[in-house]
């Protein structure tokens, strides 16, 4: 009967050794299974916040192009307008001027525009000769 006892020891005992040896393949199992499943959740929650990212990034760029275009455009409008007003002043004034010079001047630059322009070359390379500072000896 001893040796009953002993050997229904020995053997409950194995069987809580063996019983402790499948736990703890159970739970590295499980470990195992949980470790790959949060590094695929991971992954998955990367990939999506750097898709995320990009798309943002994407939709902000086109914000500042479609914003950068929209101020050229405004600024070439505004730039337009002005210089239009100022050639419609200068030319009012020209046709002011040419209007009170006797002598039918005016009619002649219309039918000869290149004599006028030779002429007001040489006016300016005159006026730029004698304007022109002096060299110090």
């Amino acid at each position: 009967m001893k040796m009953n006892k002993k050997k229904a020891r020995n053997q409950s005992a194995g069987d809580r050794i063996n019983s402790a040896v499948d736990d703890v393949k159970s739970g590295y199992k499980d470990f195992k299974e949980n470790t790959l499943q949060s590094v695929s959740d991971a992954k998955d929650n990367a990939v999506t916040w750097v898709e995320e990212g990009v798309s943002n990034l994407k939709e902000g760029t086109h914000h500042l192009l479609d914003d950068t275009k929209e101020a050229i455009v405004k600024t070439a409008q505004s730039i337009d307008k002005n210089v239009k007003h100022g050639l419609s002043q200068y030319n009012a004034k020209a046709q002011e001027l040419a209007d009170k010079v006797p002598g039918g001047l005016g009619d002649k630059v219309i039918r000869y525009p290149w004599v006028a322009i030779s002429i007001s070359l040489l006016i300016g390379i005159g006026l730029g000769f004698l304007l022109k500072p002096r060299r110090r000896a």
